[in-house]
């Protein structure tokens, strides 16, 4: 008998292992994100909506600027209107008993005009979220696959290239919830031992955990490890709780039909702080497995 159980209501798709819930896929106005995130023990790591920047969204893959549009902010930001990124299919696959693989196909549209009724379809990502659940800690991984849309050529050009960036505003993000928050007695630690936002931001690890004291005062946070595509970028982490990892923040990437934008990070939702975790052999065990690979604990 399955131990995971899928239920799906309008526009979200549940997730439980065990009777215990361990997140949700939802298809909002503007981005399909994971919502709530939850740890073995039931403590909910992330936010879905903060007031301060409703776009922050829990877990997520957004950015703005690409090509001319804005599918970050959810409202018109700096001239640029907002697209959307939505869910047109999906599938899932039971690989073990405590192994989850949901495929998902999304569309990157611009808003509907008279010519593109439907929204300028820009880009076509293939979304593969592994989710693992254990005793200590929940795995969360998801890889991002981005090729142009039919709708990226513009004009006579036989070119069918997407720029993204350069923007701080992308790509994997978190919303932390507020009790780990740095401004609410929250902590963040790098791999390099590095406290906060004062020392981590705009600097480059391996990894960022962020972690503090939930319901009933118990310890639990989340941790963000990146694939190797993305050694040497600065993180952007911010002491009112998110933190983003970006290859575009610095420069812009293109995206084409021969090369595309093909990105993993893995989300370690966890009971304790960062060392109960065991961050650095999960960046390890991370790096060795390779994309697909077994999370062996």
């Amino acid at each position: 008998m399955s131990k995971f159980v899928i239920e799906v209501k309008e526009s979200r798709r549940k997730v439980s292992w065990n009777e215990r819930f361990i997140t949700a896929f939802n298809q909002g106005q503007t981005r399909n994100y994971l919502y709530p995130v939850y740890t073995p023990a039931g403590q909910a790591v992330t936010d879905e909506t903060p007031c301060d920047h409703p776009h922050h969204r829990s877990i997520w893959i957004a950015a703005e600027m690409v090509n001319g549009y804005n599918f970050y902010v959810e409202s018109t930001y700096a001239g640029r209107v907002p697209g959307s990124i939505r869910e047109t299919n999906s599938a899932y696959e039971e690989m073990e008993d405590d192994w989850l693989r949901m495929t998902q196909s999304l569309e990157w549209r611009g808003q509907p005009d008279w010519s593109h009724r439907n929204g300028r379809l820009l880009l076509t990502e293939t979304r593969t979220t592994d989710i693992q659940p254990g005793e200590v800690l929940n795995l969360i991984t998801i890889r991002s696959q981005l090729v142009p849309g039919e709708d990226a050529r513009v004009g006579d050009t036989a070119s069918d290239t997407v720029t993204i960036g350069p923007t701080k505003h992308s790509y994997y993000g978190v919303r932390l919830a507020d009790p780990l928050h740095v401004t609410q007695g929250g902590t963040m630690k790098d791999s390099e031992g590095r406290t906060n936002e004062a020392e981590i931001f705009d600097q480059p690890a391996d990894w960022i955990d962020a972690h503090g004291r939930l319901a009933f005062g118990k310890v639990a946070g989340i941790g963000v490890i990146p694939d190797a595509s993305f050694d040497g970028v600065p993180w952007m982490v911010r002491d009112y709780g998110s933190i983003m990892i970006s290859t575009m923040r610095t420069q812009a990437v293109d995206v084409t039909s021969e090369s595309p934008l093909d990105q993993t990070v893995r989300f370690v939702i966890h009971d304790g702080d960062h060392q109960e975790a065991d961050m650095a052999g999960e960046f390890e065990r991370f790096r060795s497995s390779g994309w697909g690979g077994r999370a062996s604990r």
